[in-house]
């Protein structure tokens, strides 16, 4: 008698209520001014009660806000500084702080760290600028990969392997008139960004709002961030970016220096 042994394929199933844990905060990350609890419970397709109870354990750890006002939920900081793990180096938000400090100080403008978060950037802090009217750039904030100086600076300085991973498939959806829509000229805008040092936005992502932003490199000389001056086109303008680039570089490369 020949005893034949019967292997079944495992099916591999993600976990329920983690995957609508994810999509709940994914579905945050869109709306940064705020979401009603109808509102996400609608667009997730999960009973208002449930949503209720996993907001409220979101509210407790940290990572969502509610603002009792308006009744509404948002994402706090803490999810997006976890993006960036740094047990080795110390935390890059407390050596940077000092540095960019500073350089508000001298630019009177909005001061930003951002990372790469797949195809997008995210604001991990900011030193808000001097002026009575300022651009403000909470964290959490997303960046579009081709729109913004803060991308551009790391996009050029990665390994053109992981470069172009990142660039394939990419869509290049215009917001402004000064948007680059095609990839040969955004190739091209990095070649340039990689030469002189420090990313352009010349009201690429937003109409009036210009910003200059240089790499924070690790020890490894890899770019893990990037340092970035934002503000109105009408006070940070387009003679000013060559000084105002190499105050920005200064103060990447002093981050640098404290997390290598």
């Amino acid at each position: 008698m020949v005893v034949r042994k019967v292997t079944r394929a495992r099916k591999i199933t993600g976990v329920p209520i983690l995957e609508r844990t994810l999509g709940l905060l994914e579905y945050l990350s869109q709306c940064p001014a705020g979401v009603a609890l109808s509102e996400i419970a609608r667009a997730q397709k999960i009973p208002k009660n449930t949503t209720y109870r996993m907001l409220n354990t979101l509210c407790a750890r940290g990572y969502v806000a509610r603002n009792e006002a308006e009744l509404t939920y948002r994402l706090t900081r803490k999810l997006a500084t976890l993006v960036y793990s740094s047990a080795q180096d110390g935390s890059l938000i407390e050596k940077a702080l000092g540095p960019m400090r500073a350089l508000r100080d001298r630019v009177k403008e909005t001061v930003v760290i951002s990372i790469l978060d797949g195809s997008e950037g995210i604001v991990l802090e900011q030193v808000p600028g001097l002026y009575p009217f300022r651009f403000v750039c909470d964290p959490g904030t997303r960046q579009p990969l081709h729109a913004s100086a803060s991308t551009k600076a790391i996009l050029a300085f990665l390994p053109s392997e992981e470069r172009e991973a990142r660039l394939s498939g990419l869509t290049f959806a215009r917001f402004t008139e000064n948007t680059l829509t095609r990839a040969a000229a955004f190739r091209k805008e990095l070649a340039e960004t990689q030469a002189r040092g420090y990313g352009i936005d010349r009201a690429e992502a937003l109409h009036g709002v210009h910003c200059v932003a240089a790499p924070v490199l690790n020890r490894q000389r890899q770019p893990v961030a990037a340092i970035t001056v934002t503000g109105p086109d009408e006070r940070l303008r387009a003679e000013d970016f060559a000084q105002i680039g190499e105050w920005v570089k200064a103060c990447a490369r002093e981050v640098s220096e404290g997390i290598a």
